[in-house]
């Protein structure tokens, strides 16, 4: 009989974005619940030795976190097993990394190198939303986060500025609002999921009875999907550097 959850993971049963080798040895780490669901993360442990290759054991690489040069979303994180989600920035300043997680269109996730001017930048989709005490409004982000919007007068009906399943491009790490990319027809969208995860284009069309939306990437490539998978990046080009689906 199980008493709690697993914590370890089979390397032949992890989840394919993790890129590691199958059968150098039984186990891999296996991420802590935190702000990303198991089957949509990487453990911070797997990145700095599989995918980044910046240490060749386990115990060089717990030493290197735990010491603190390992930074996600602008924040210290000393816990090897930390999951590390979509759109997450990861900096390690001994060796000049600094990268982000991004769709990728062979695996879920992978790392993409951006500017320094980036490192404090960070586009979260918004997920949920509701009203709290006083009726400020609270919005749920993918990645966990939440930020309340104070509103100076809770009787007089709030104009309805934010909605799921648009994305703010928020500063790191005090969660100041610097964009707001609604979900609209004409916007630059990545796709997070599904067989095409990975393009990006321009939002052409919404179909909102069937929840789909239909993306034309740069090669004139046209893509129906989920309304759910489509990611805004900006208006007319993306705010972040991503790269193109190969």
């Amino acid at each position: 009989m199980a008493k709690g959850p697993r914590k370890h993971m089979k390397r032949l049963a992890a989840p394919g974005h993790l890129q590691i080798k199958r059968k150098v040895r039984p186990f891999t780490i296996r991420a802590n619940p935190g702000p990303h669901a198991i089957h949509e993360c990487i453990p911070l442990g797997v990145v700095v030795r599989d995918m980044l290759q910046l240490t060749s054991t386990l115990g060089e690489t717990r030493r290197v976190i735990a010491e603190g040069q390992v930074k996600v979303d602008g924040r210290v994180r000393k816990d090897y097993k930390y999951s590390v989600g979509l759109m997450d920035v990861i900096e390690i300043a001994a060796t000049k990394t600094q990268v982000r997680v991004v769709p990728d269109s062979r695996h879920l996730l992978q790392l993409f190198k951006i500017p320094k001017k980036e490192l404090n930048l960070k586009p979260c989709k918004i997920t949920g939303k509701n009203t709290v005490t006083k009726g400020n409004i609270q919005l749920h982000l993918h990645d966990g986060r939440t930020i309340l919007i104070k509103v100076k007068d809770p009787k007089a009906k709030p104009k309805e500025k934010y909605s799921p399943g648009d994305t703010l491009l928020i500063k790191l790490p005090d969660q100041s609002i610097q964009e707001h990319i609604p979900l609209k027809e004409g916007i630059t969208a990545v796709i997070t999921g599904g067989d095409h995860k990975g393009n990006v284009g321009k939002l052409v069309k919404i179909d909102p009875e069937n929840r789909l939306g239909t993306i034309q990437t740069s090669g004139d490539q046209t893509i129906l999907t989920a309304i759910r998978y489509v990611f805004p990046l900006g208006e007319d080009a993306p705010l972040i550097s991503i790269p193109e689906a190969s």
